[in-house]
This record gives C-alpha cells, structure tokens and sequence, in this order.
C-alpha cells in the first residue's frame, strides 16, 4: 500500500486514543543513522498561532536517558508513527528495548521508510512529520499535583528530584500528514 498526503484541515482524530491507548513511535535522525521508540504520552493541537496558518503543532516527552532523545536533539524534524493494532507486540517490544544495544527493528519486523529525509515506517497506517519549534523539561518544582512525581518519577529515578528521568518536551509543527491509501 501507498501512502497519500492528507491536507492537515482534513485530520480528524482522537489523540487520547491513537496516543494513550494505541501508542506511536517517535522516530529521528536521517538514512545514515536513525533511532525509534514507541511513546504514549503526547499532544495534537494548536499553538502559538500555527493553527492559523493549517498547521496544528504536536507535543512529545522523552526522557533525556533515551537513545531517541539524541537523535531528536541532533535533528531539525522528526516523525510520529500511528498503527493498527496487529503491531502493539512490535511497539511493546521496540519501547522495552534500546538502539543502543541492539537492531530492537529487525527483532520487531518493521521496516523504515525516509519521507523527506525523516524516518518513519511503512507498517504505519498514519505518519506525522513535525519540525521542531521549542524543547523544555519538566521540572519537579512546576507540579502542582505532586502526586504525580510519585506515580510516574520516583518509582523510575528512585529518589524525588532526579533531574535526568524528568522529560524534555519537543513542541513540533505539523509538516505534513500521511495515511495509507
């Protein structure tokens, strides 16, 4: 199958359901040299007025300690890969294991495709290119509800401010949009 460009006004989607429940990998680098992981945290949205112009923006987390995270640093875009559920085992596997270590996508049976240089996945049903337009972290000192650095920082970095397991959040403008024909 081939994949067709969606004008972005014509997006119509439930990212609480394609990002929190399905997942999508967050890829960047380029043909040389690349790296993927799967993410269920994110948003879809507008910002800054870029919704003004047809081009909503996206909103990633990523933890400075993944391999991703360098290539998203090193990278003006990246890319967002949405897939049917038949590859939930794929991205389960791809989101436990490092590029880093090992292949993790010859193990999970996905094969790259470059959109404009950018490295996304053939397997996907949808494909979001973004380019990058801020990157910040999360700061322990900015929860109100501090419950949530117990729920989701301290059973990862072991103590309460770990600076290094809060994530960096990328804000991306939306480029492009590519769905299976």
């Amino acid at each position: 199958m081939e994949f067709k460009e969606l004008k972005i006004k014509d997006l119509f989607i439930n990212p609480c359901q394609m990002i929190g429940k399905e997942w999508m990998l967050i890829s960047a680098g380029d043909e040389q040299s690349f790296n993927t992981m799967t993410a269920s945290w994110g948003h879809i949205g507008a910002l800054w007025g870029k919704h003004i112009n047809g081009r909503p923006t996206v909103e990633i987390f990523v933890r400075p300690s993944r391999y991703t995270d360098e290539f998203i640093d090193s990278n003006d875009c990246f890319s967002l890969c949405f897939f049917d559920k038949e590859y939930q085992k794929d991205l389960s596997y791809i989101g436990s294991h490092s590029g880093r270590d090992e292949d993790k996508l010859a193990k999970a049976k996905l094969h790259p495709l470059f959109v404009d240089q950018i490295p996304a996945f053939q397997e996907a049903r949808m494909i979001i290119i973004a380019r990058k337009l801020y990157k910040g972290k999360i700061k322990p000192e900015g929860f109100i509800d501090k419950s949530i650095i117990a729920d989701f920082y301290d059973s990862v970095s072991g103590h309460a401010y770990n600076n290094a397991s809060y994530h960096n959040v990328y804000i991306g403008e939306i480029l492009k949009v590519l769905v299976k024909e």
